[in-house]
């Protein structure tokens, strides 16, 4: 079992749960390998379902996952990409700056800034709390995410 795996299951309830934990995992995965390439976003999934999705899947073991979510998230992130990092840039100690965040570490606060501040579909500490897993299970730092996300939690948009 992968270092994911295990830290996703610590965190997961019951299977809508899973579905929209596999969306967020998989959005993370699809903005994190968008950074690296040049490709329309269209071929980004279609590759990353037929080559990575059934990974995810199998790891929460769910047979599918929230597609409408994932959509959402992804092709939400990617139209208020300008103001999401303005967002960001804004929360981080004046000795940060985005450039110095790790891209998996970006990839995760622009998801959570999208679904706080954009989206609003869900409670703030729910998904406070899975976007901070998921950073865990990456390897980034949680309470550092944490405080950045607690304050943008805040903002009324």
């Amino acid at each position: 079992m992968t270092n994911l795996e295990i830290k996703s299951f610590s965190n997961i309830r019951h299977l809508s749960i899973r579905k929209k934990t596999a969306s967020r995992i998989c959005s993370t995965q699809i903005l994190y390998e968008s950074s690296f390439l040049v490709n329309d976003i269209e071929i980004i999934i279609k590759s990353y379902k037929e080559n990575h999705l059934l990974s995810v899947l199998s790891s929460l073991d769910i047979k599918n996952f929230d597609e409408t979510l994932f959509n959402n998230l992804v092709k939400g992130v990617f139209k208020n990409s300008i103001k999401i990092d303005e967002i960001i840039s804004h929360n981080l100690s004046l000795d940060w700056s985005l450039d110095r965040l790790s891209k998996t570490e970006i990839s995760v606060l622009r998801l959570a800034t999208f679904e706080l501040c954009f989206e609003k579909k869900f409670n703030k500490v729910t998904v406070i709390n899975e976007y901070i897993s998921i950073i865990e299970a990456f390897g980034g730092n949680a309470n550092f995410a944490n405080g950045i996300l607690e304050n943008i939690s805040k903002i009324n948009l």
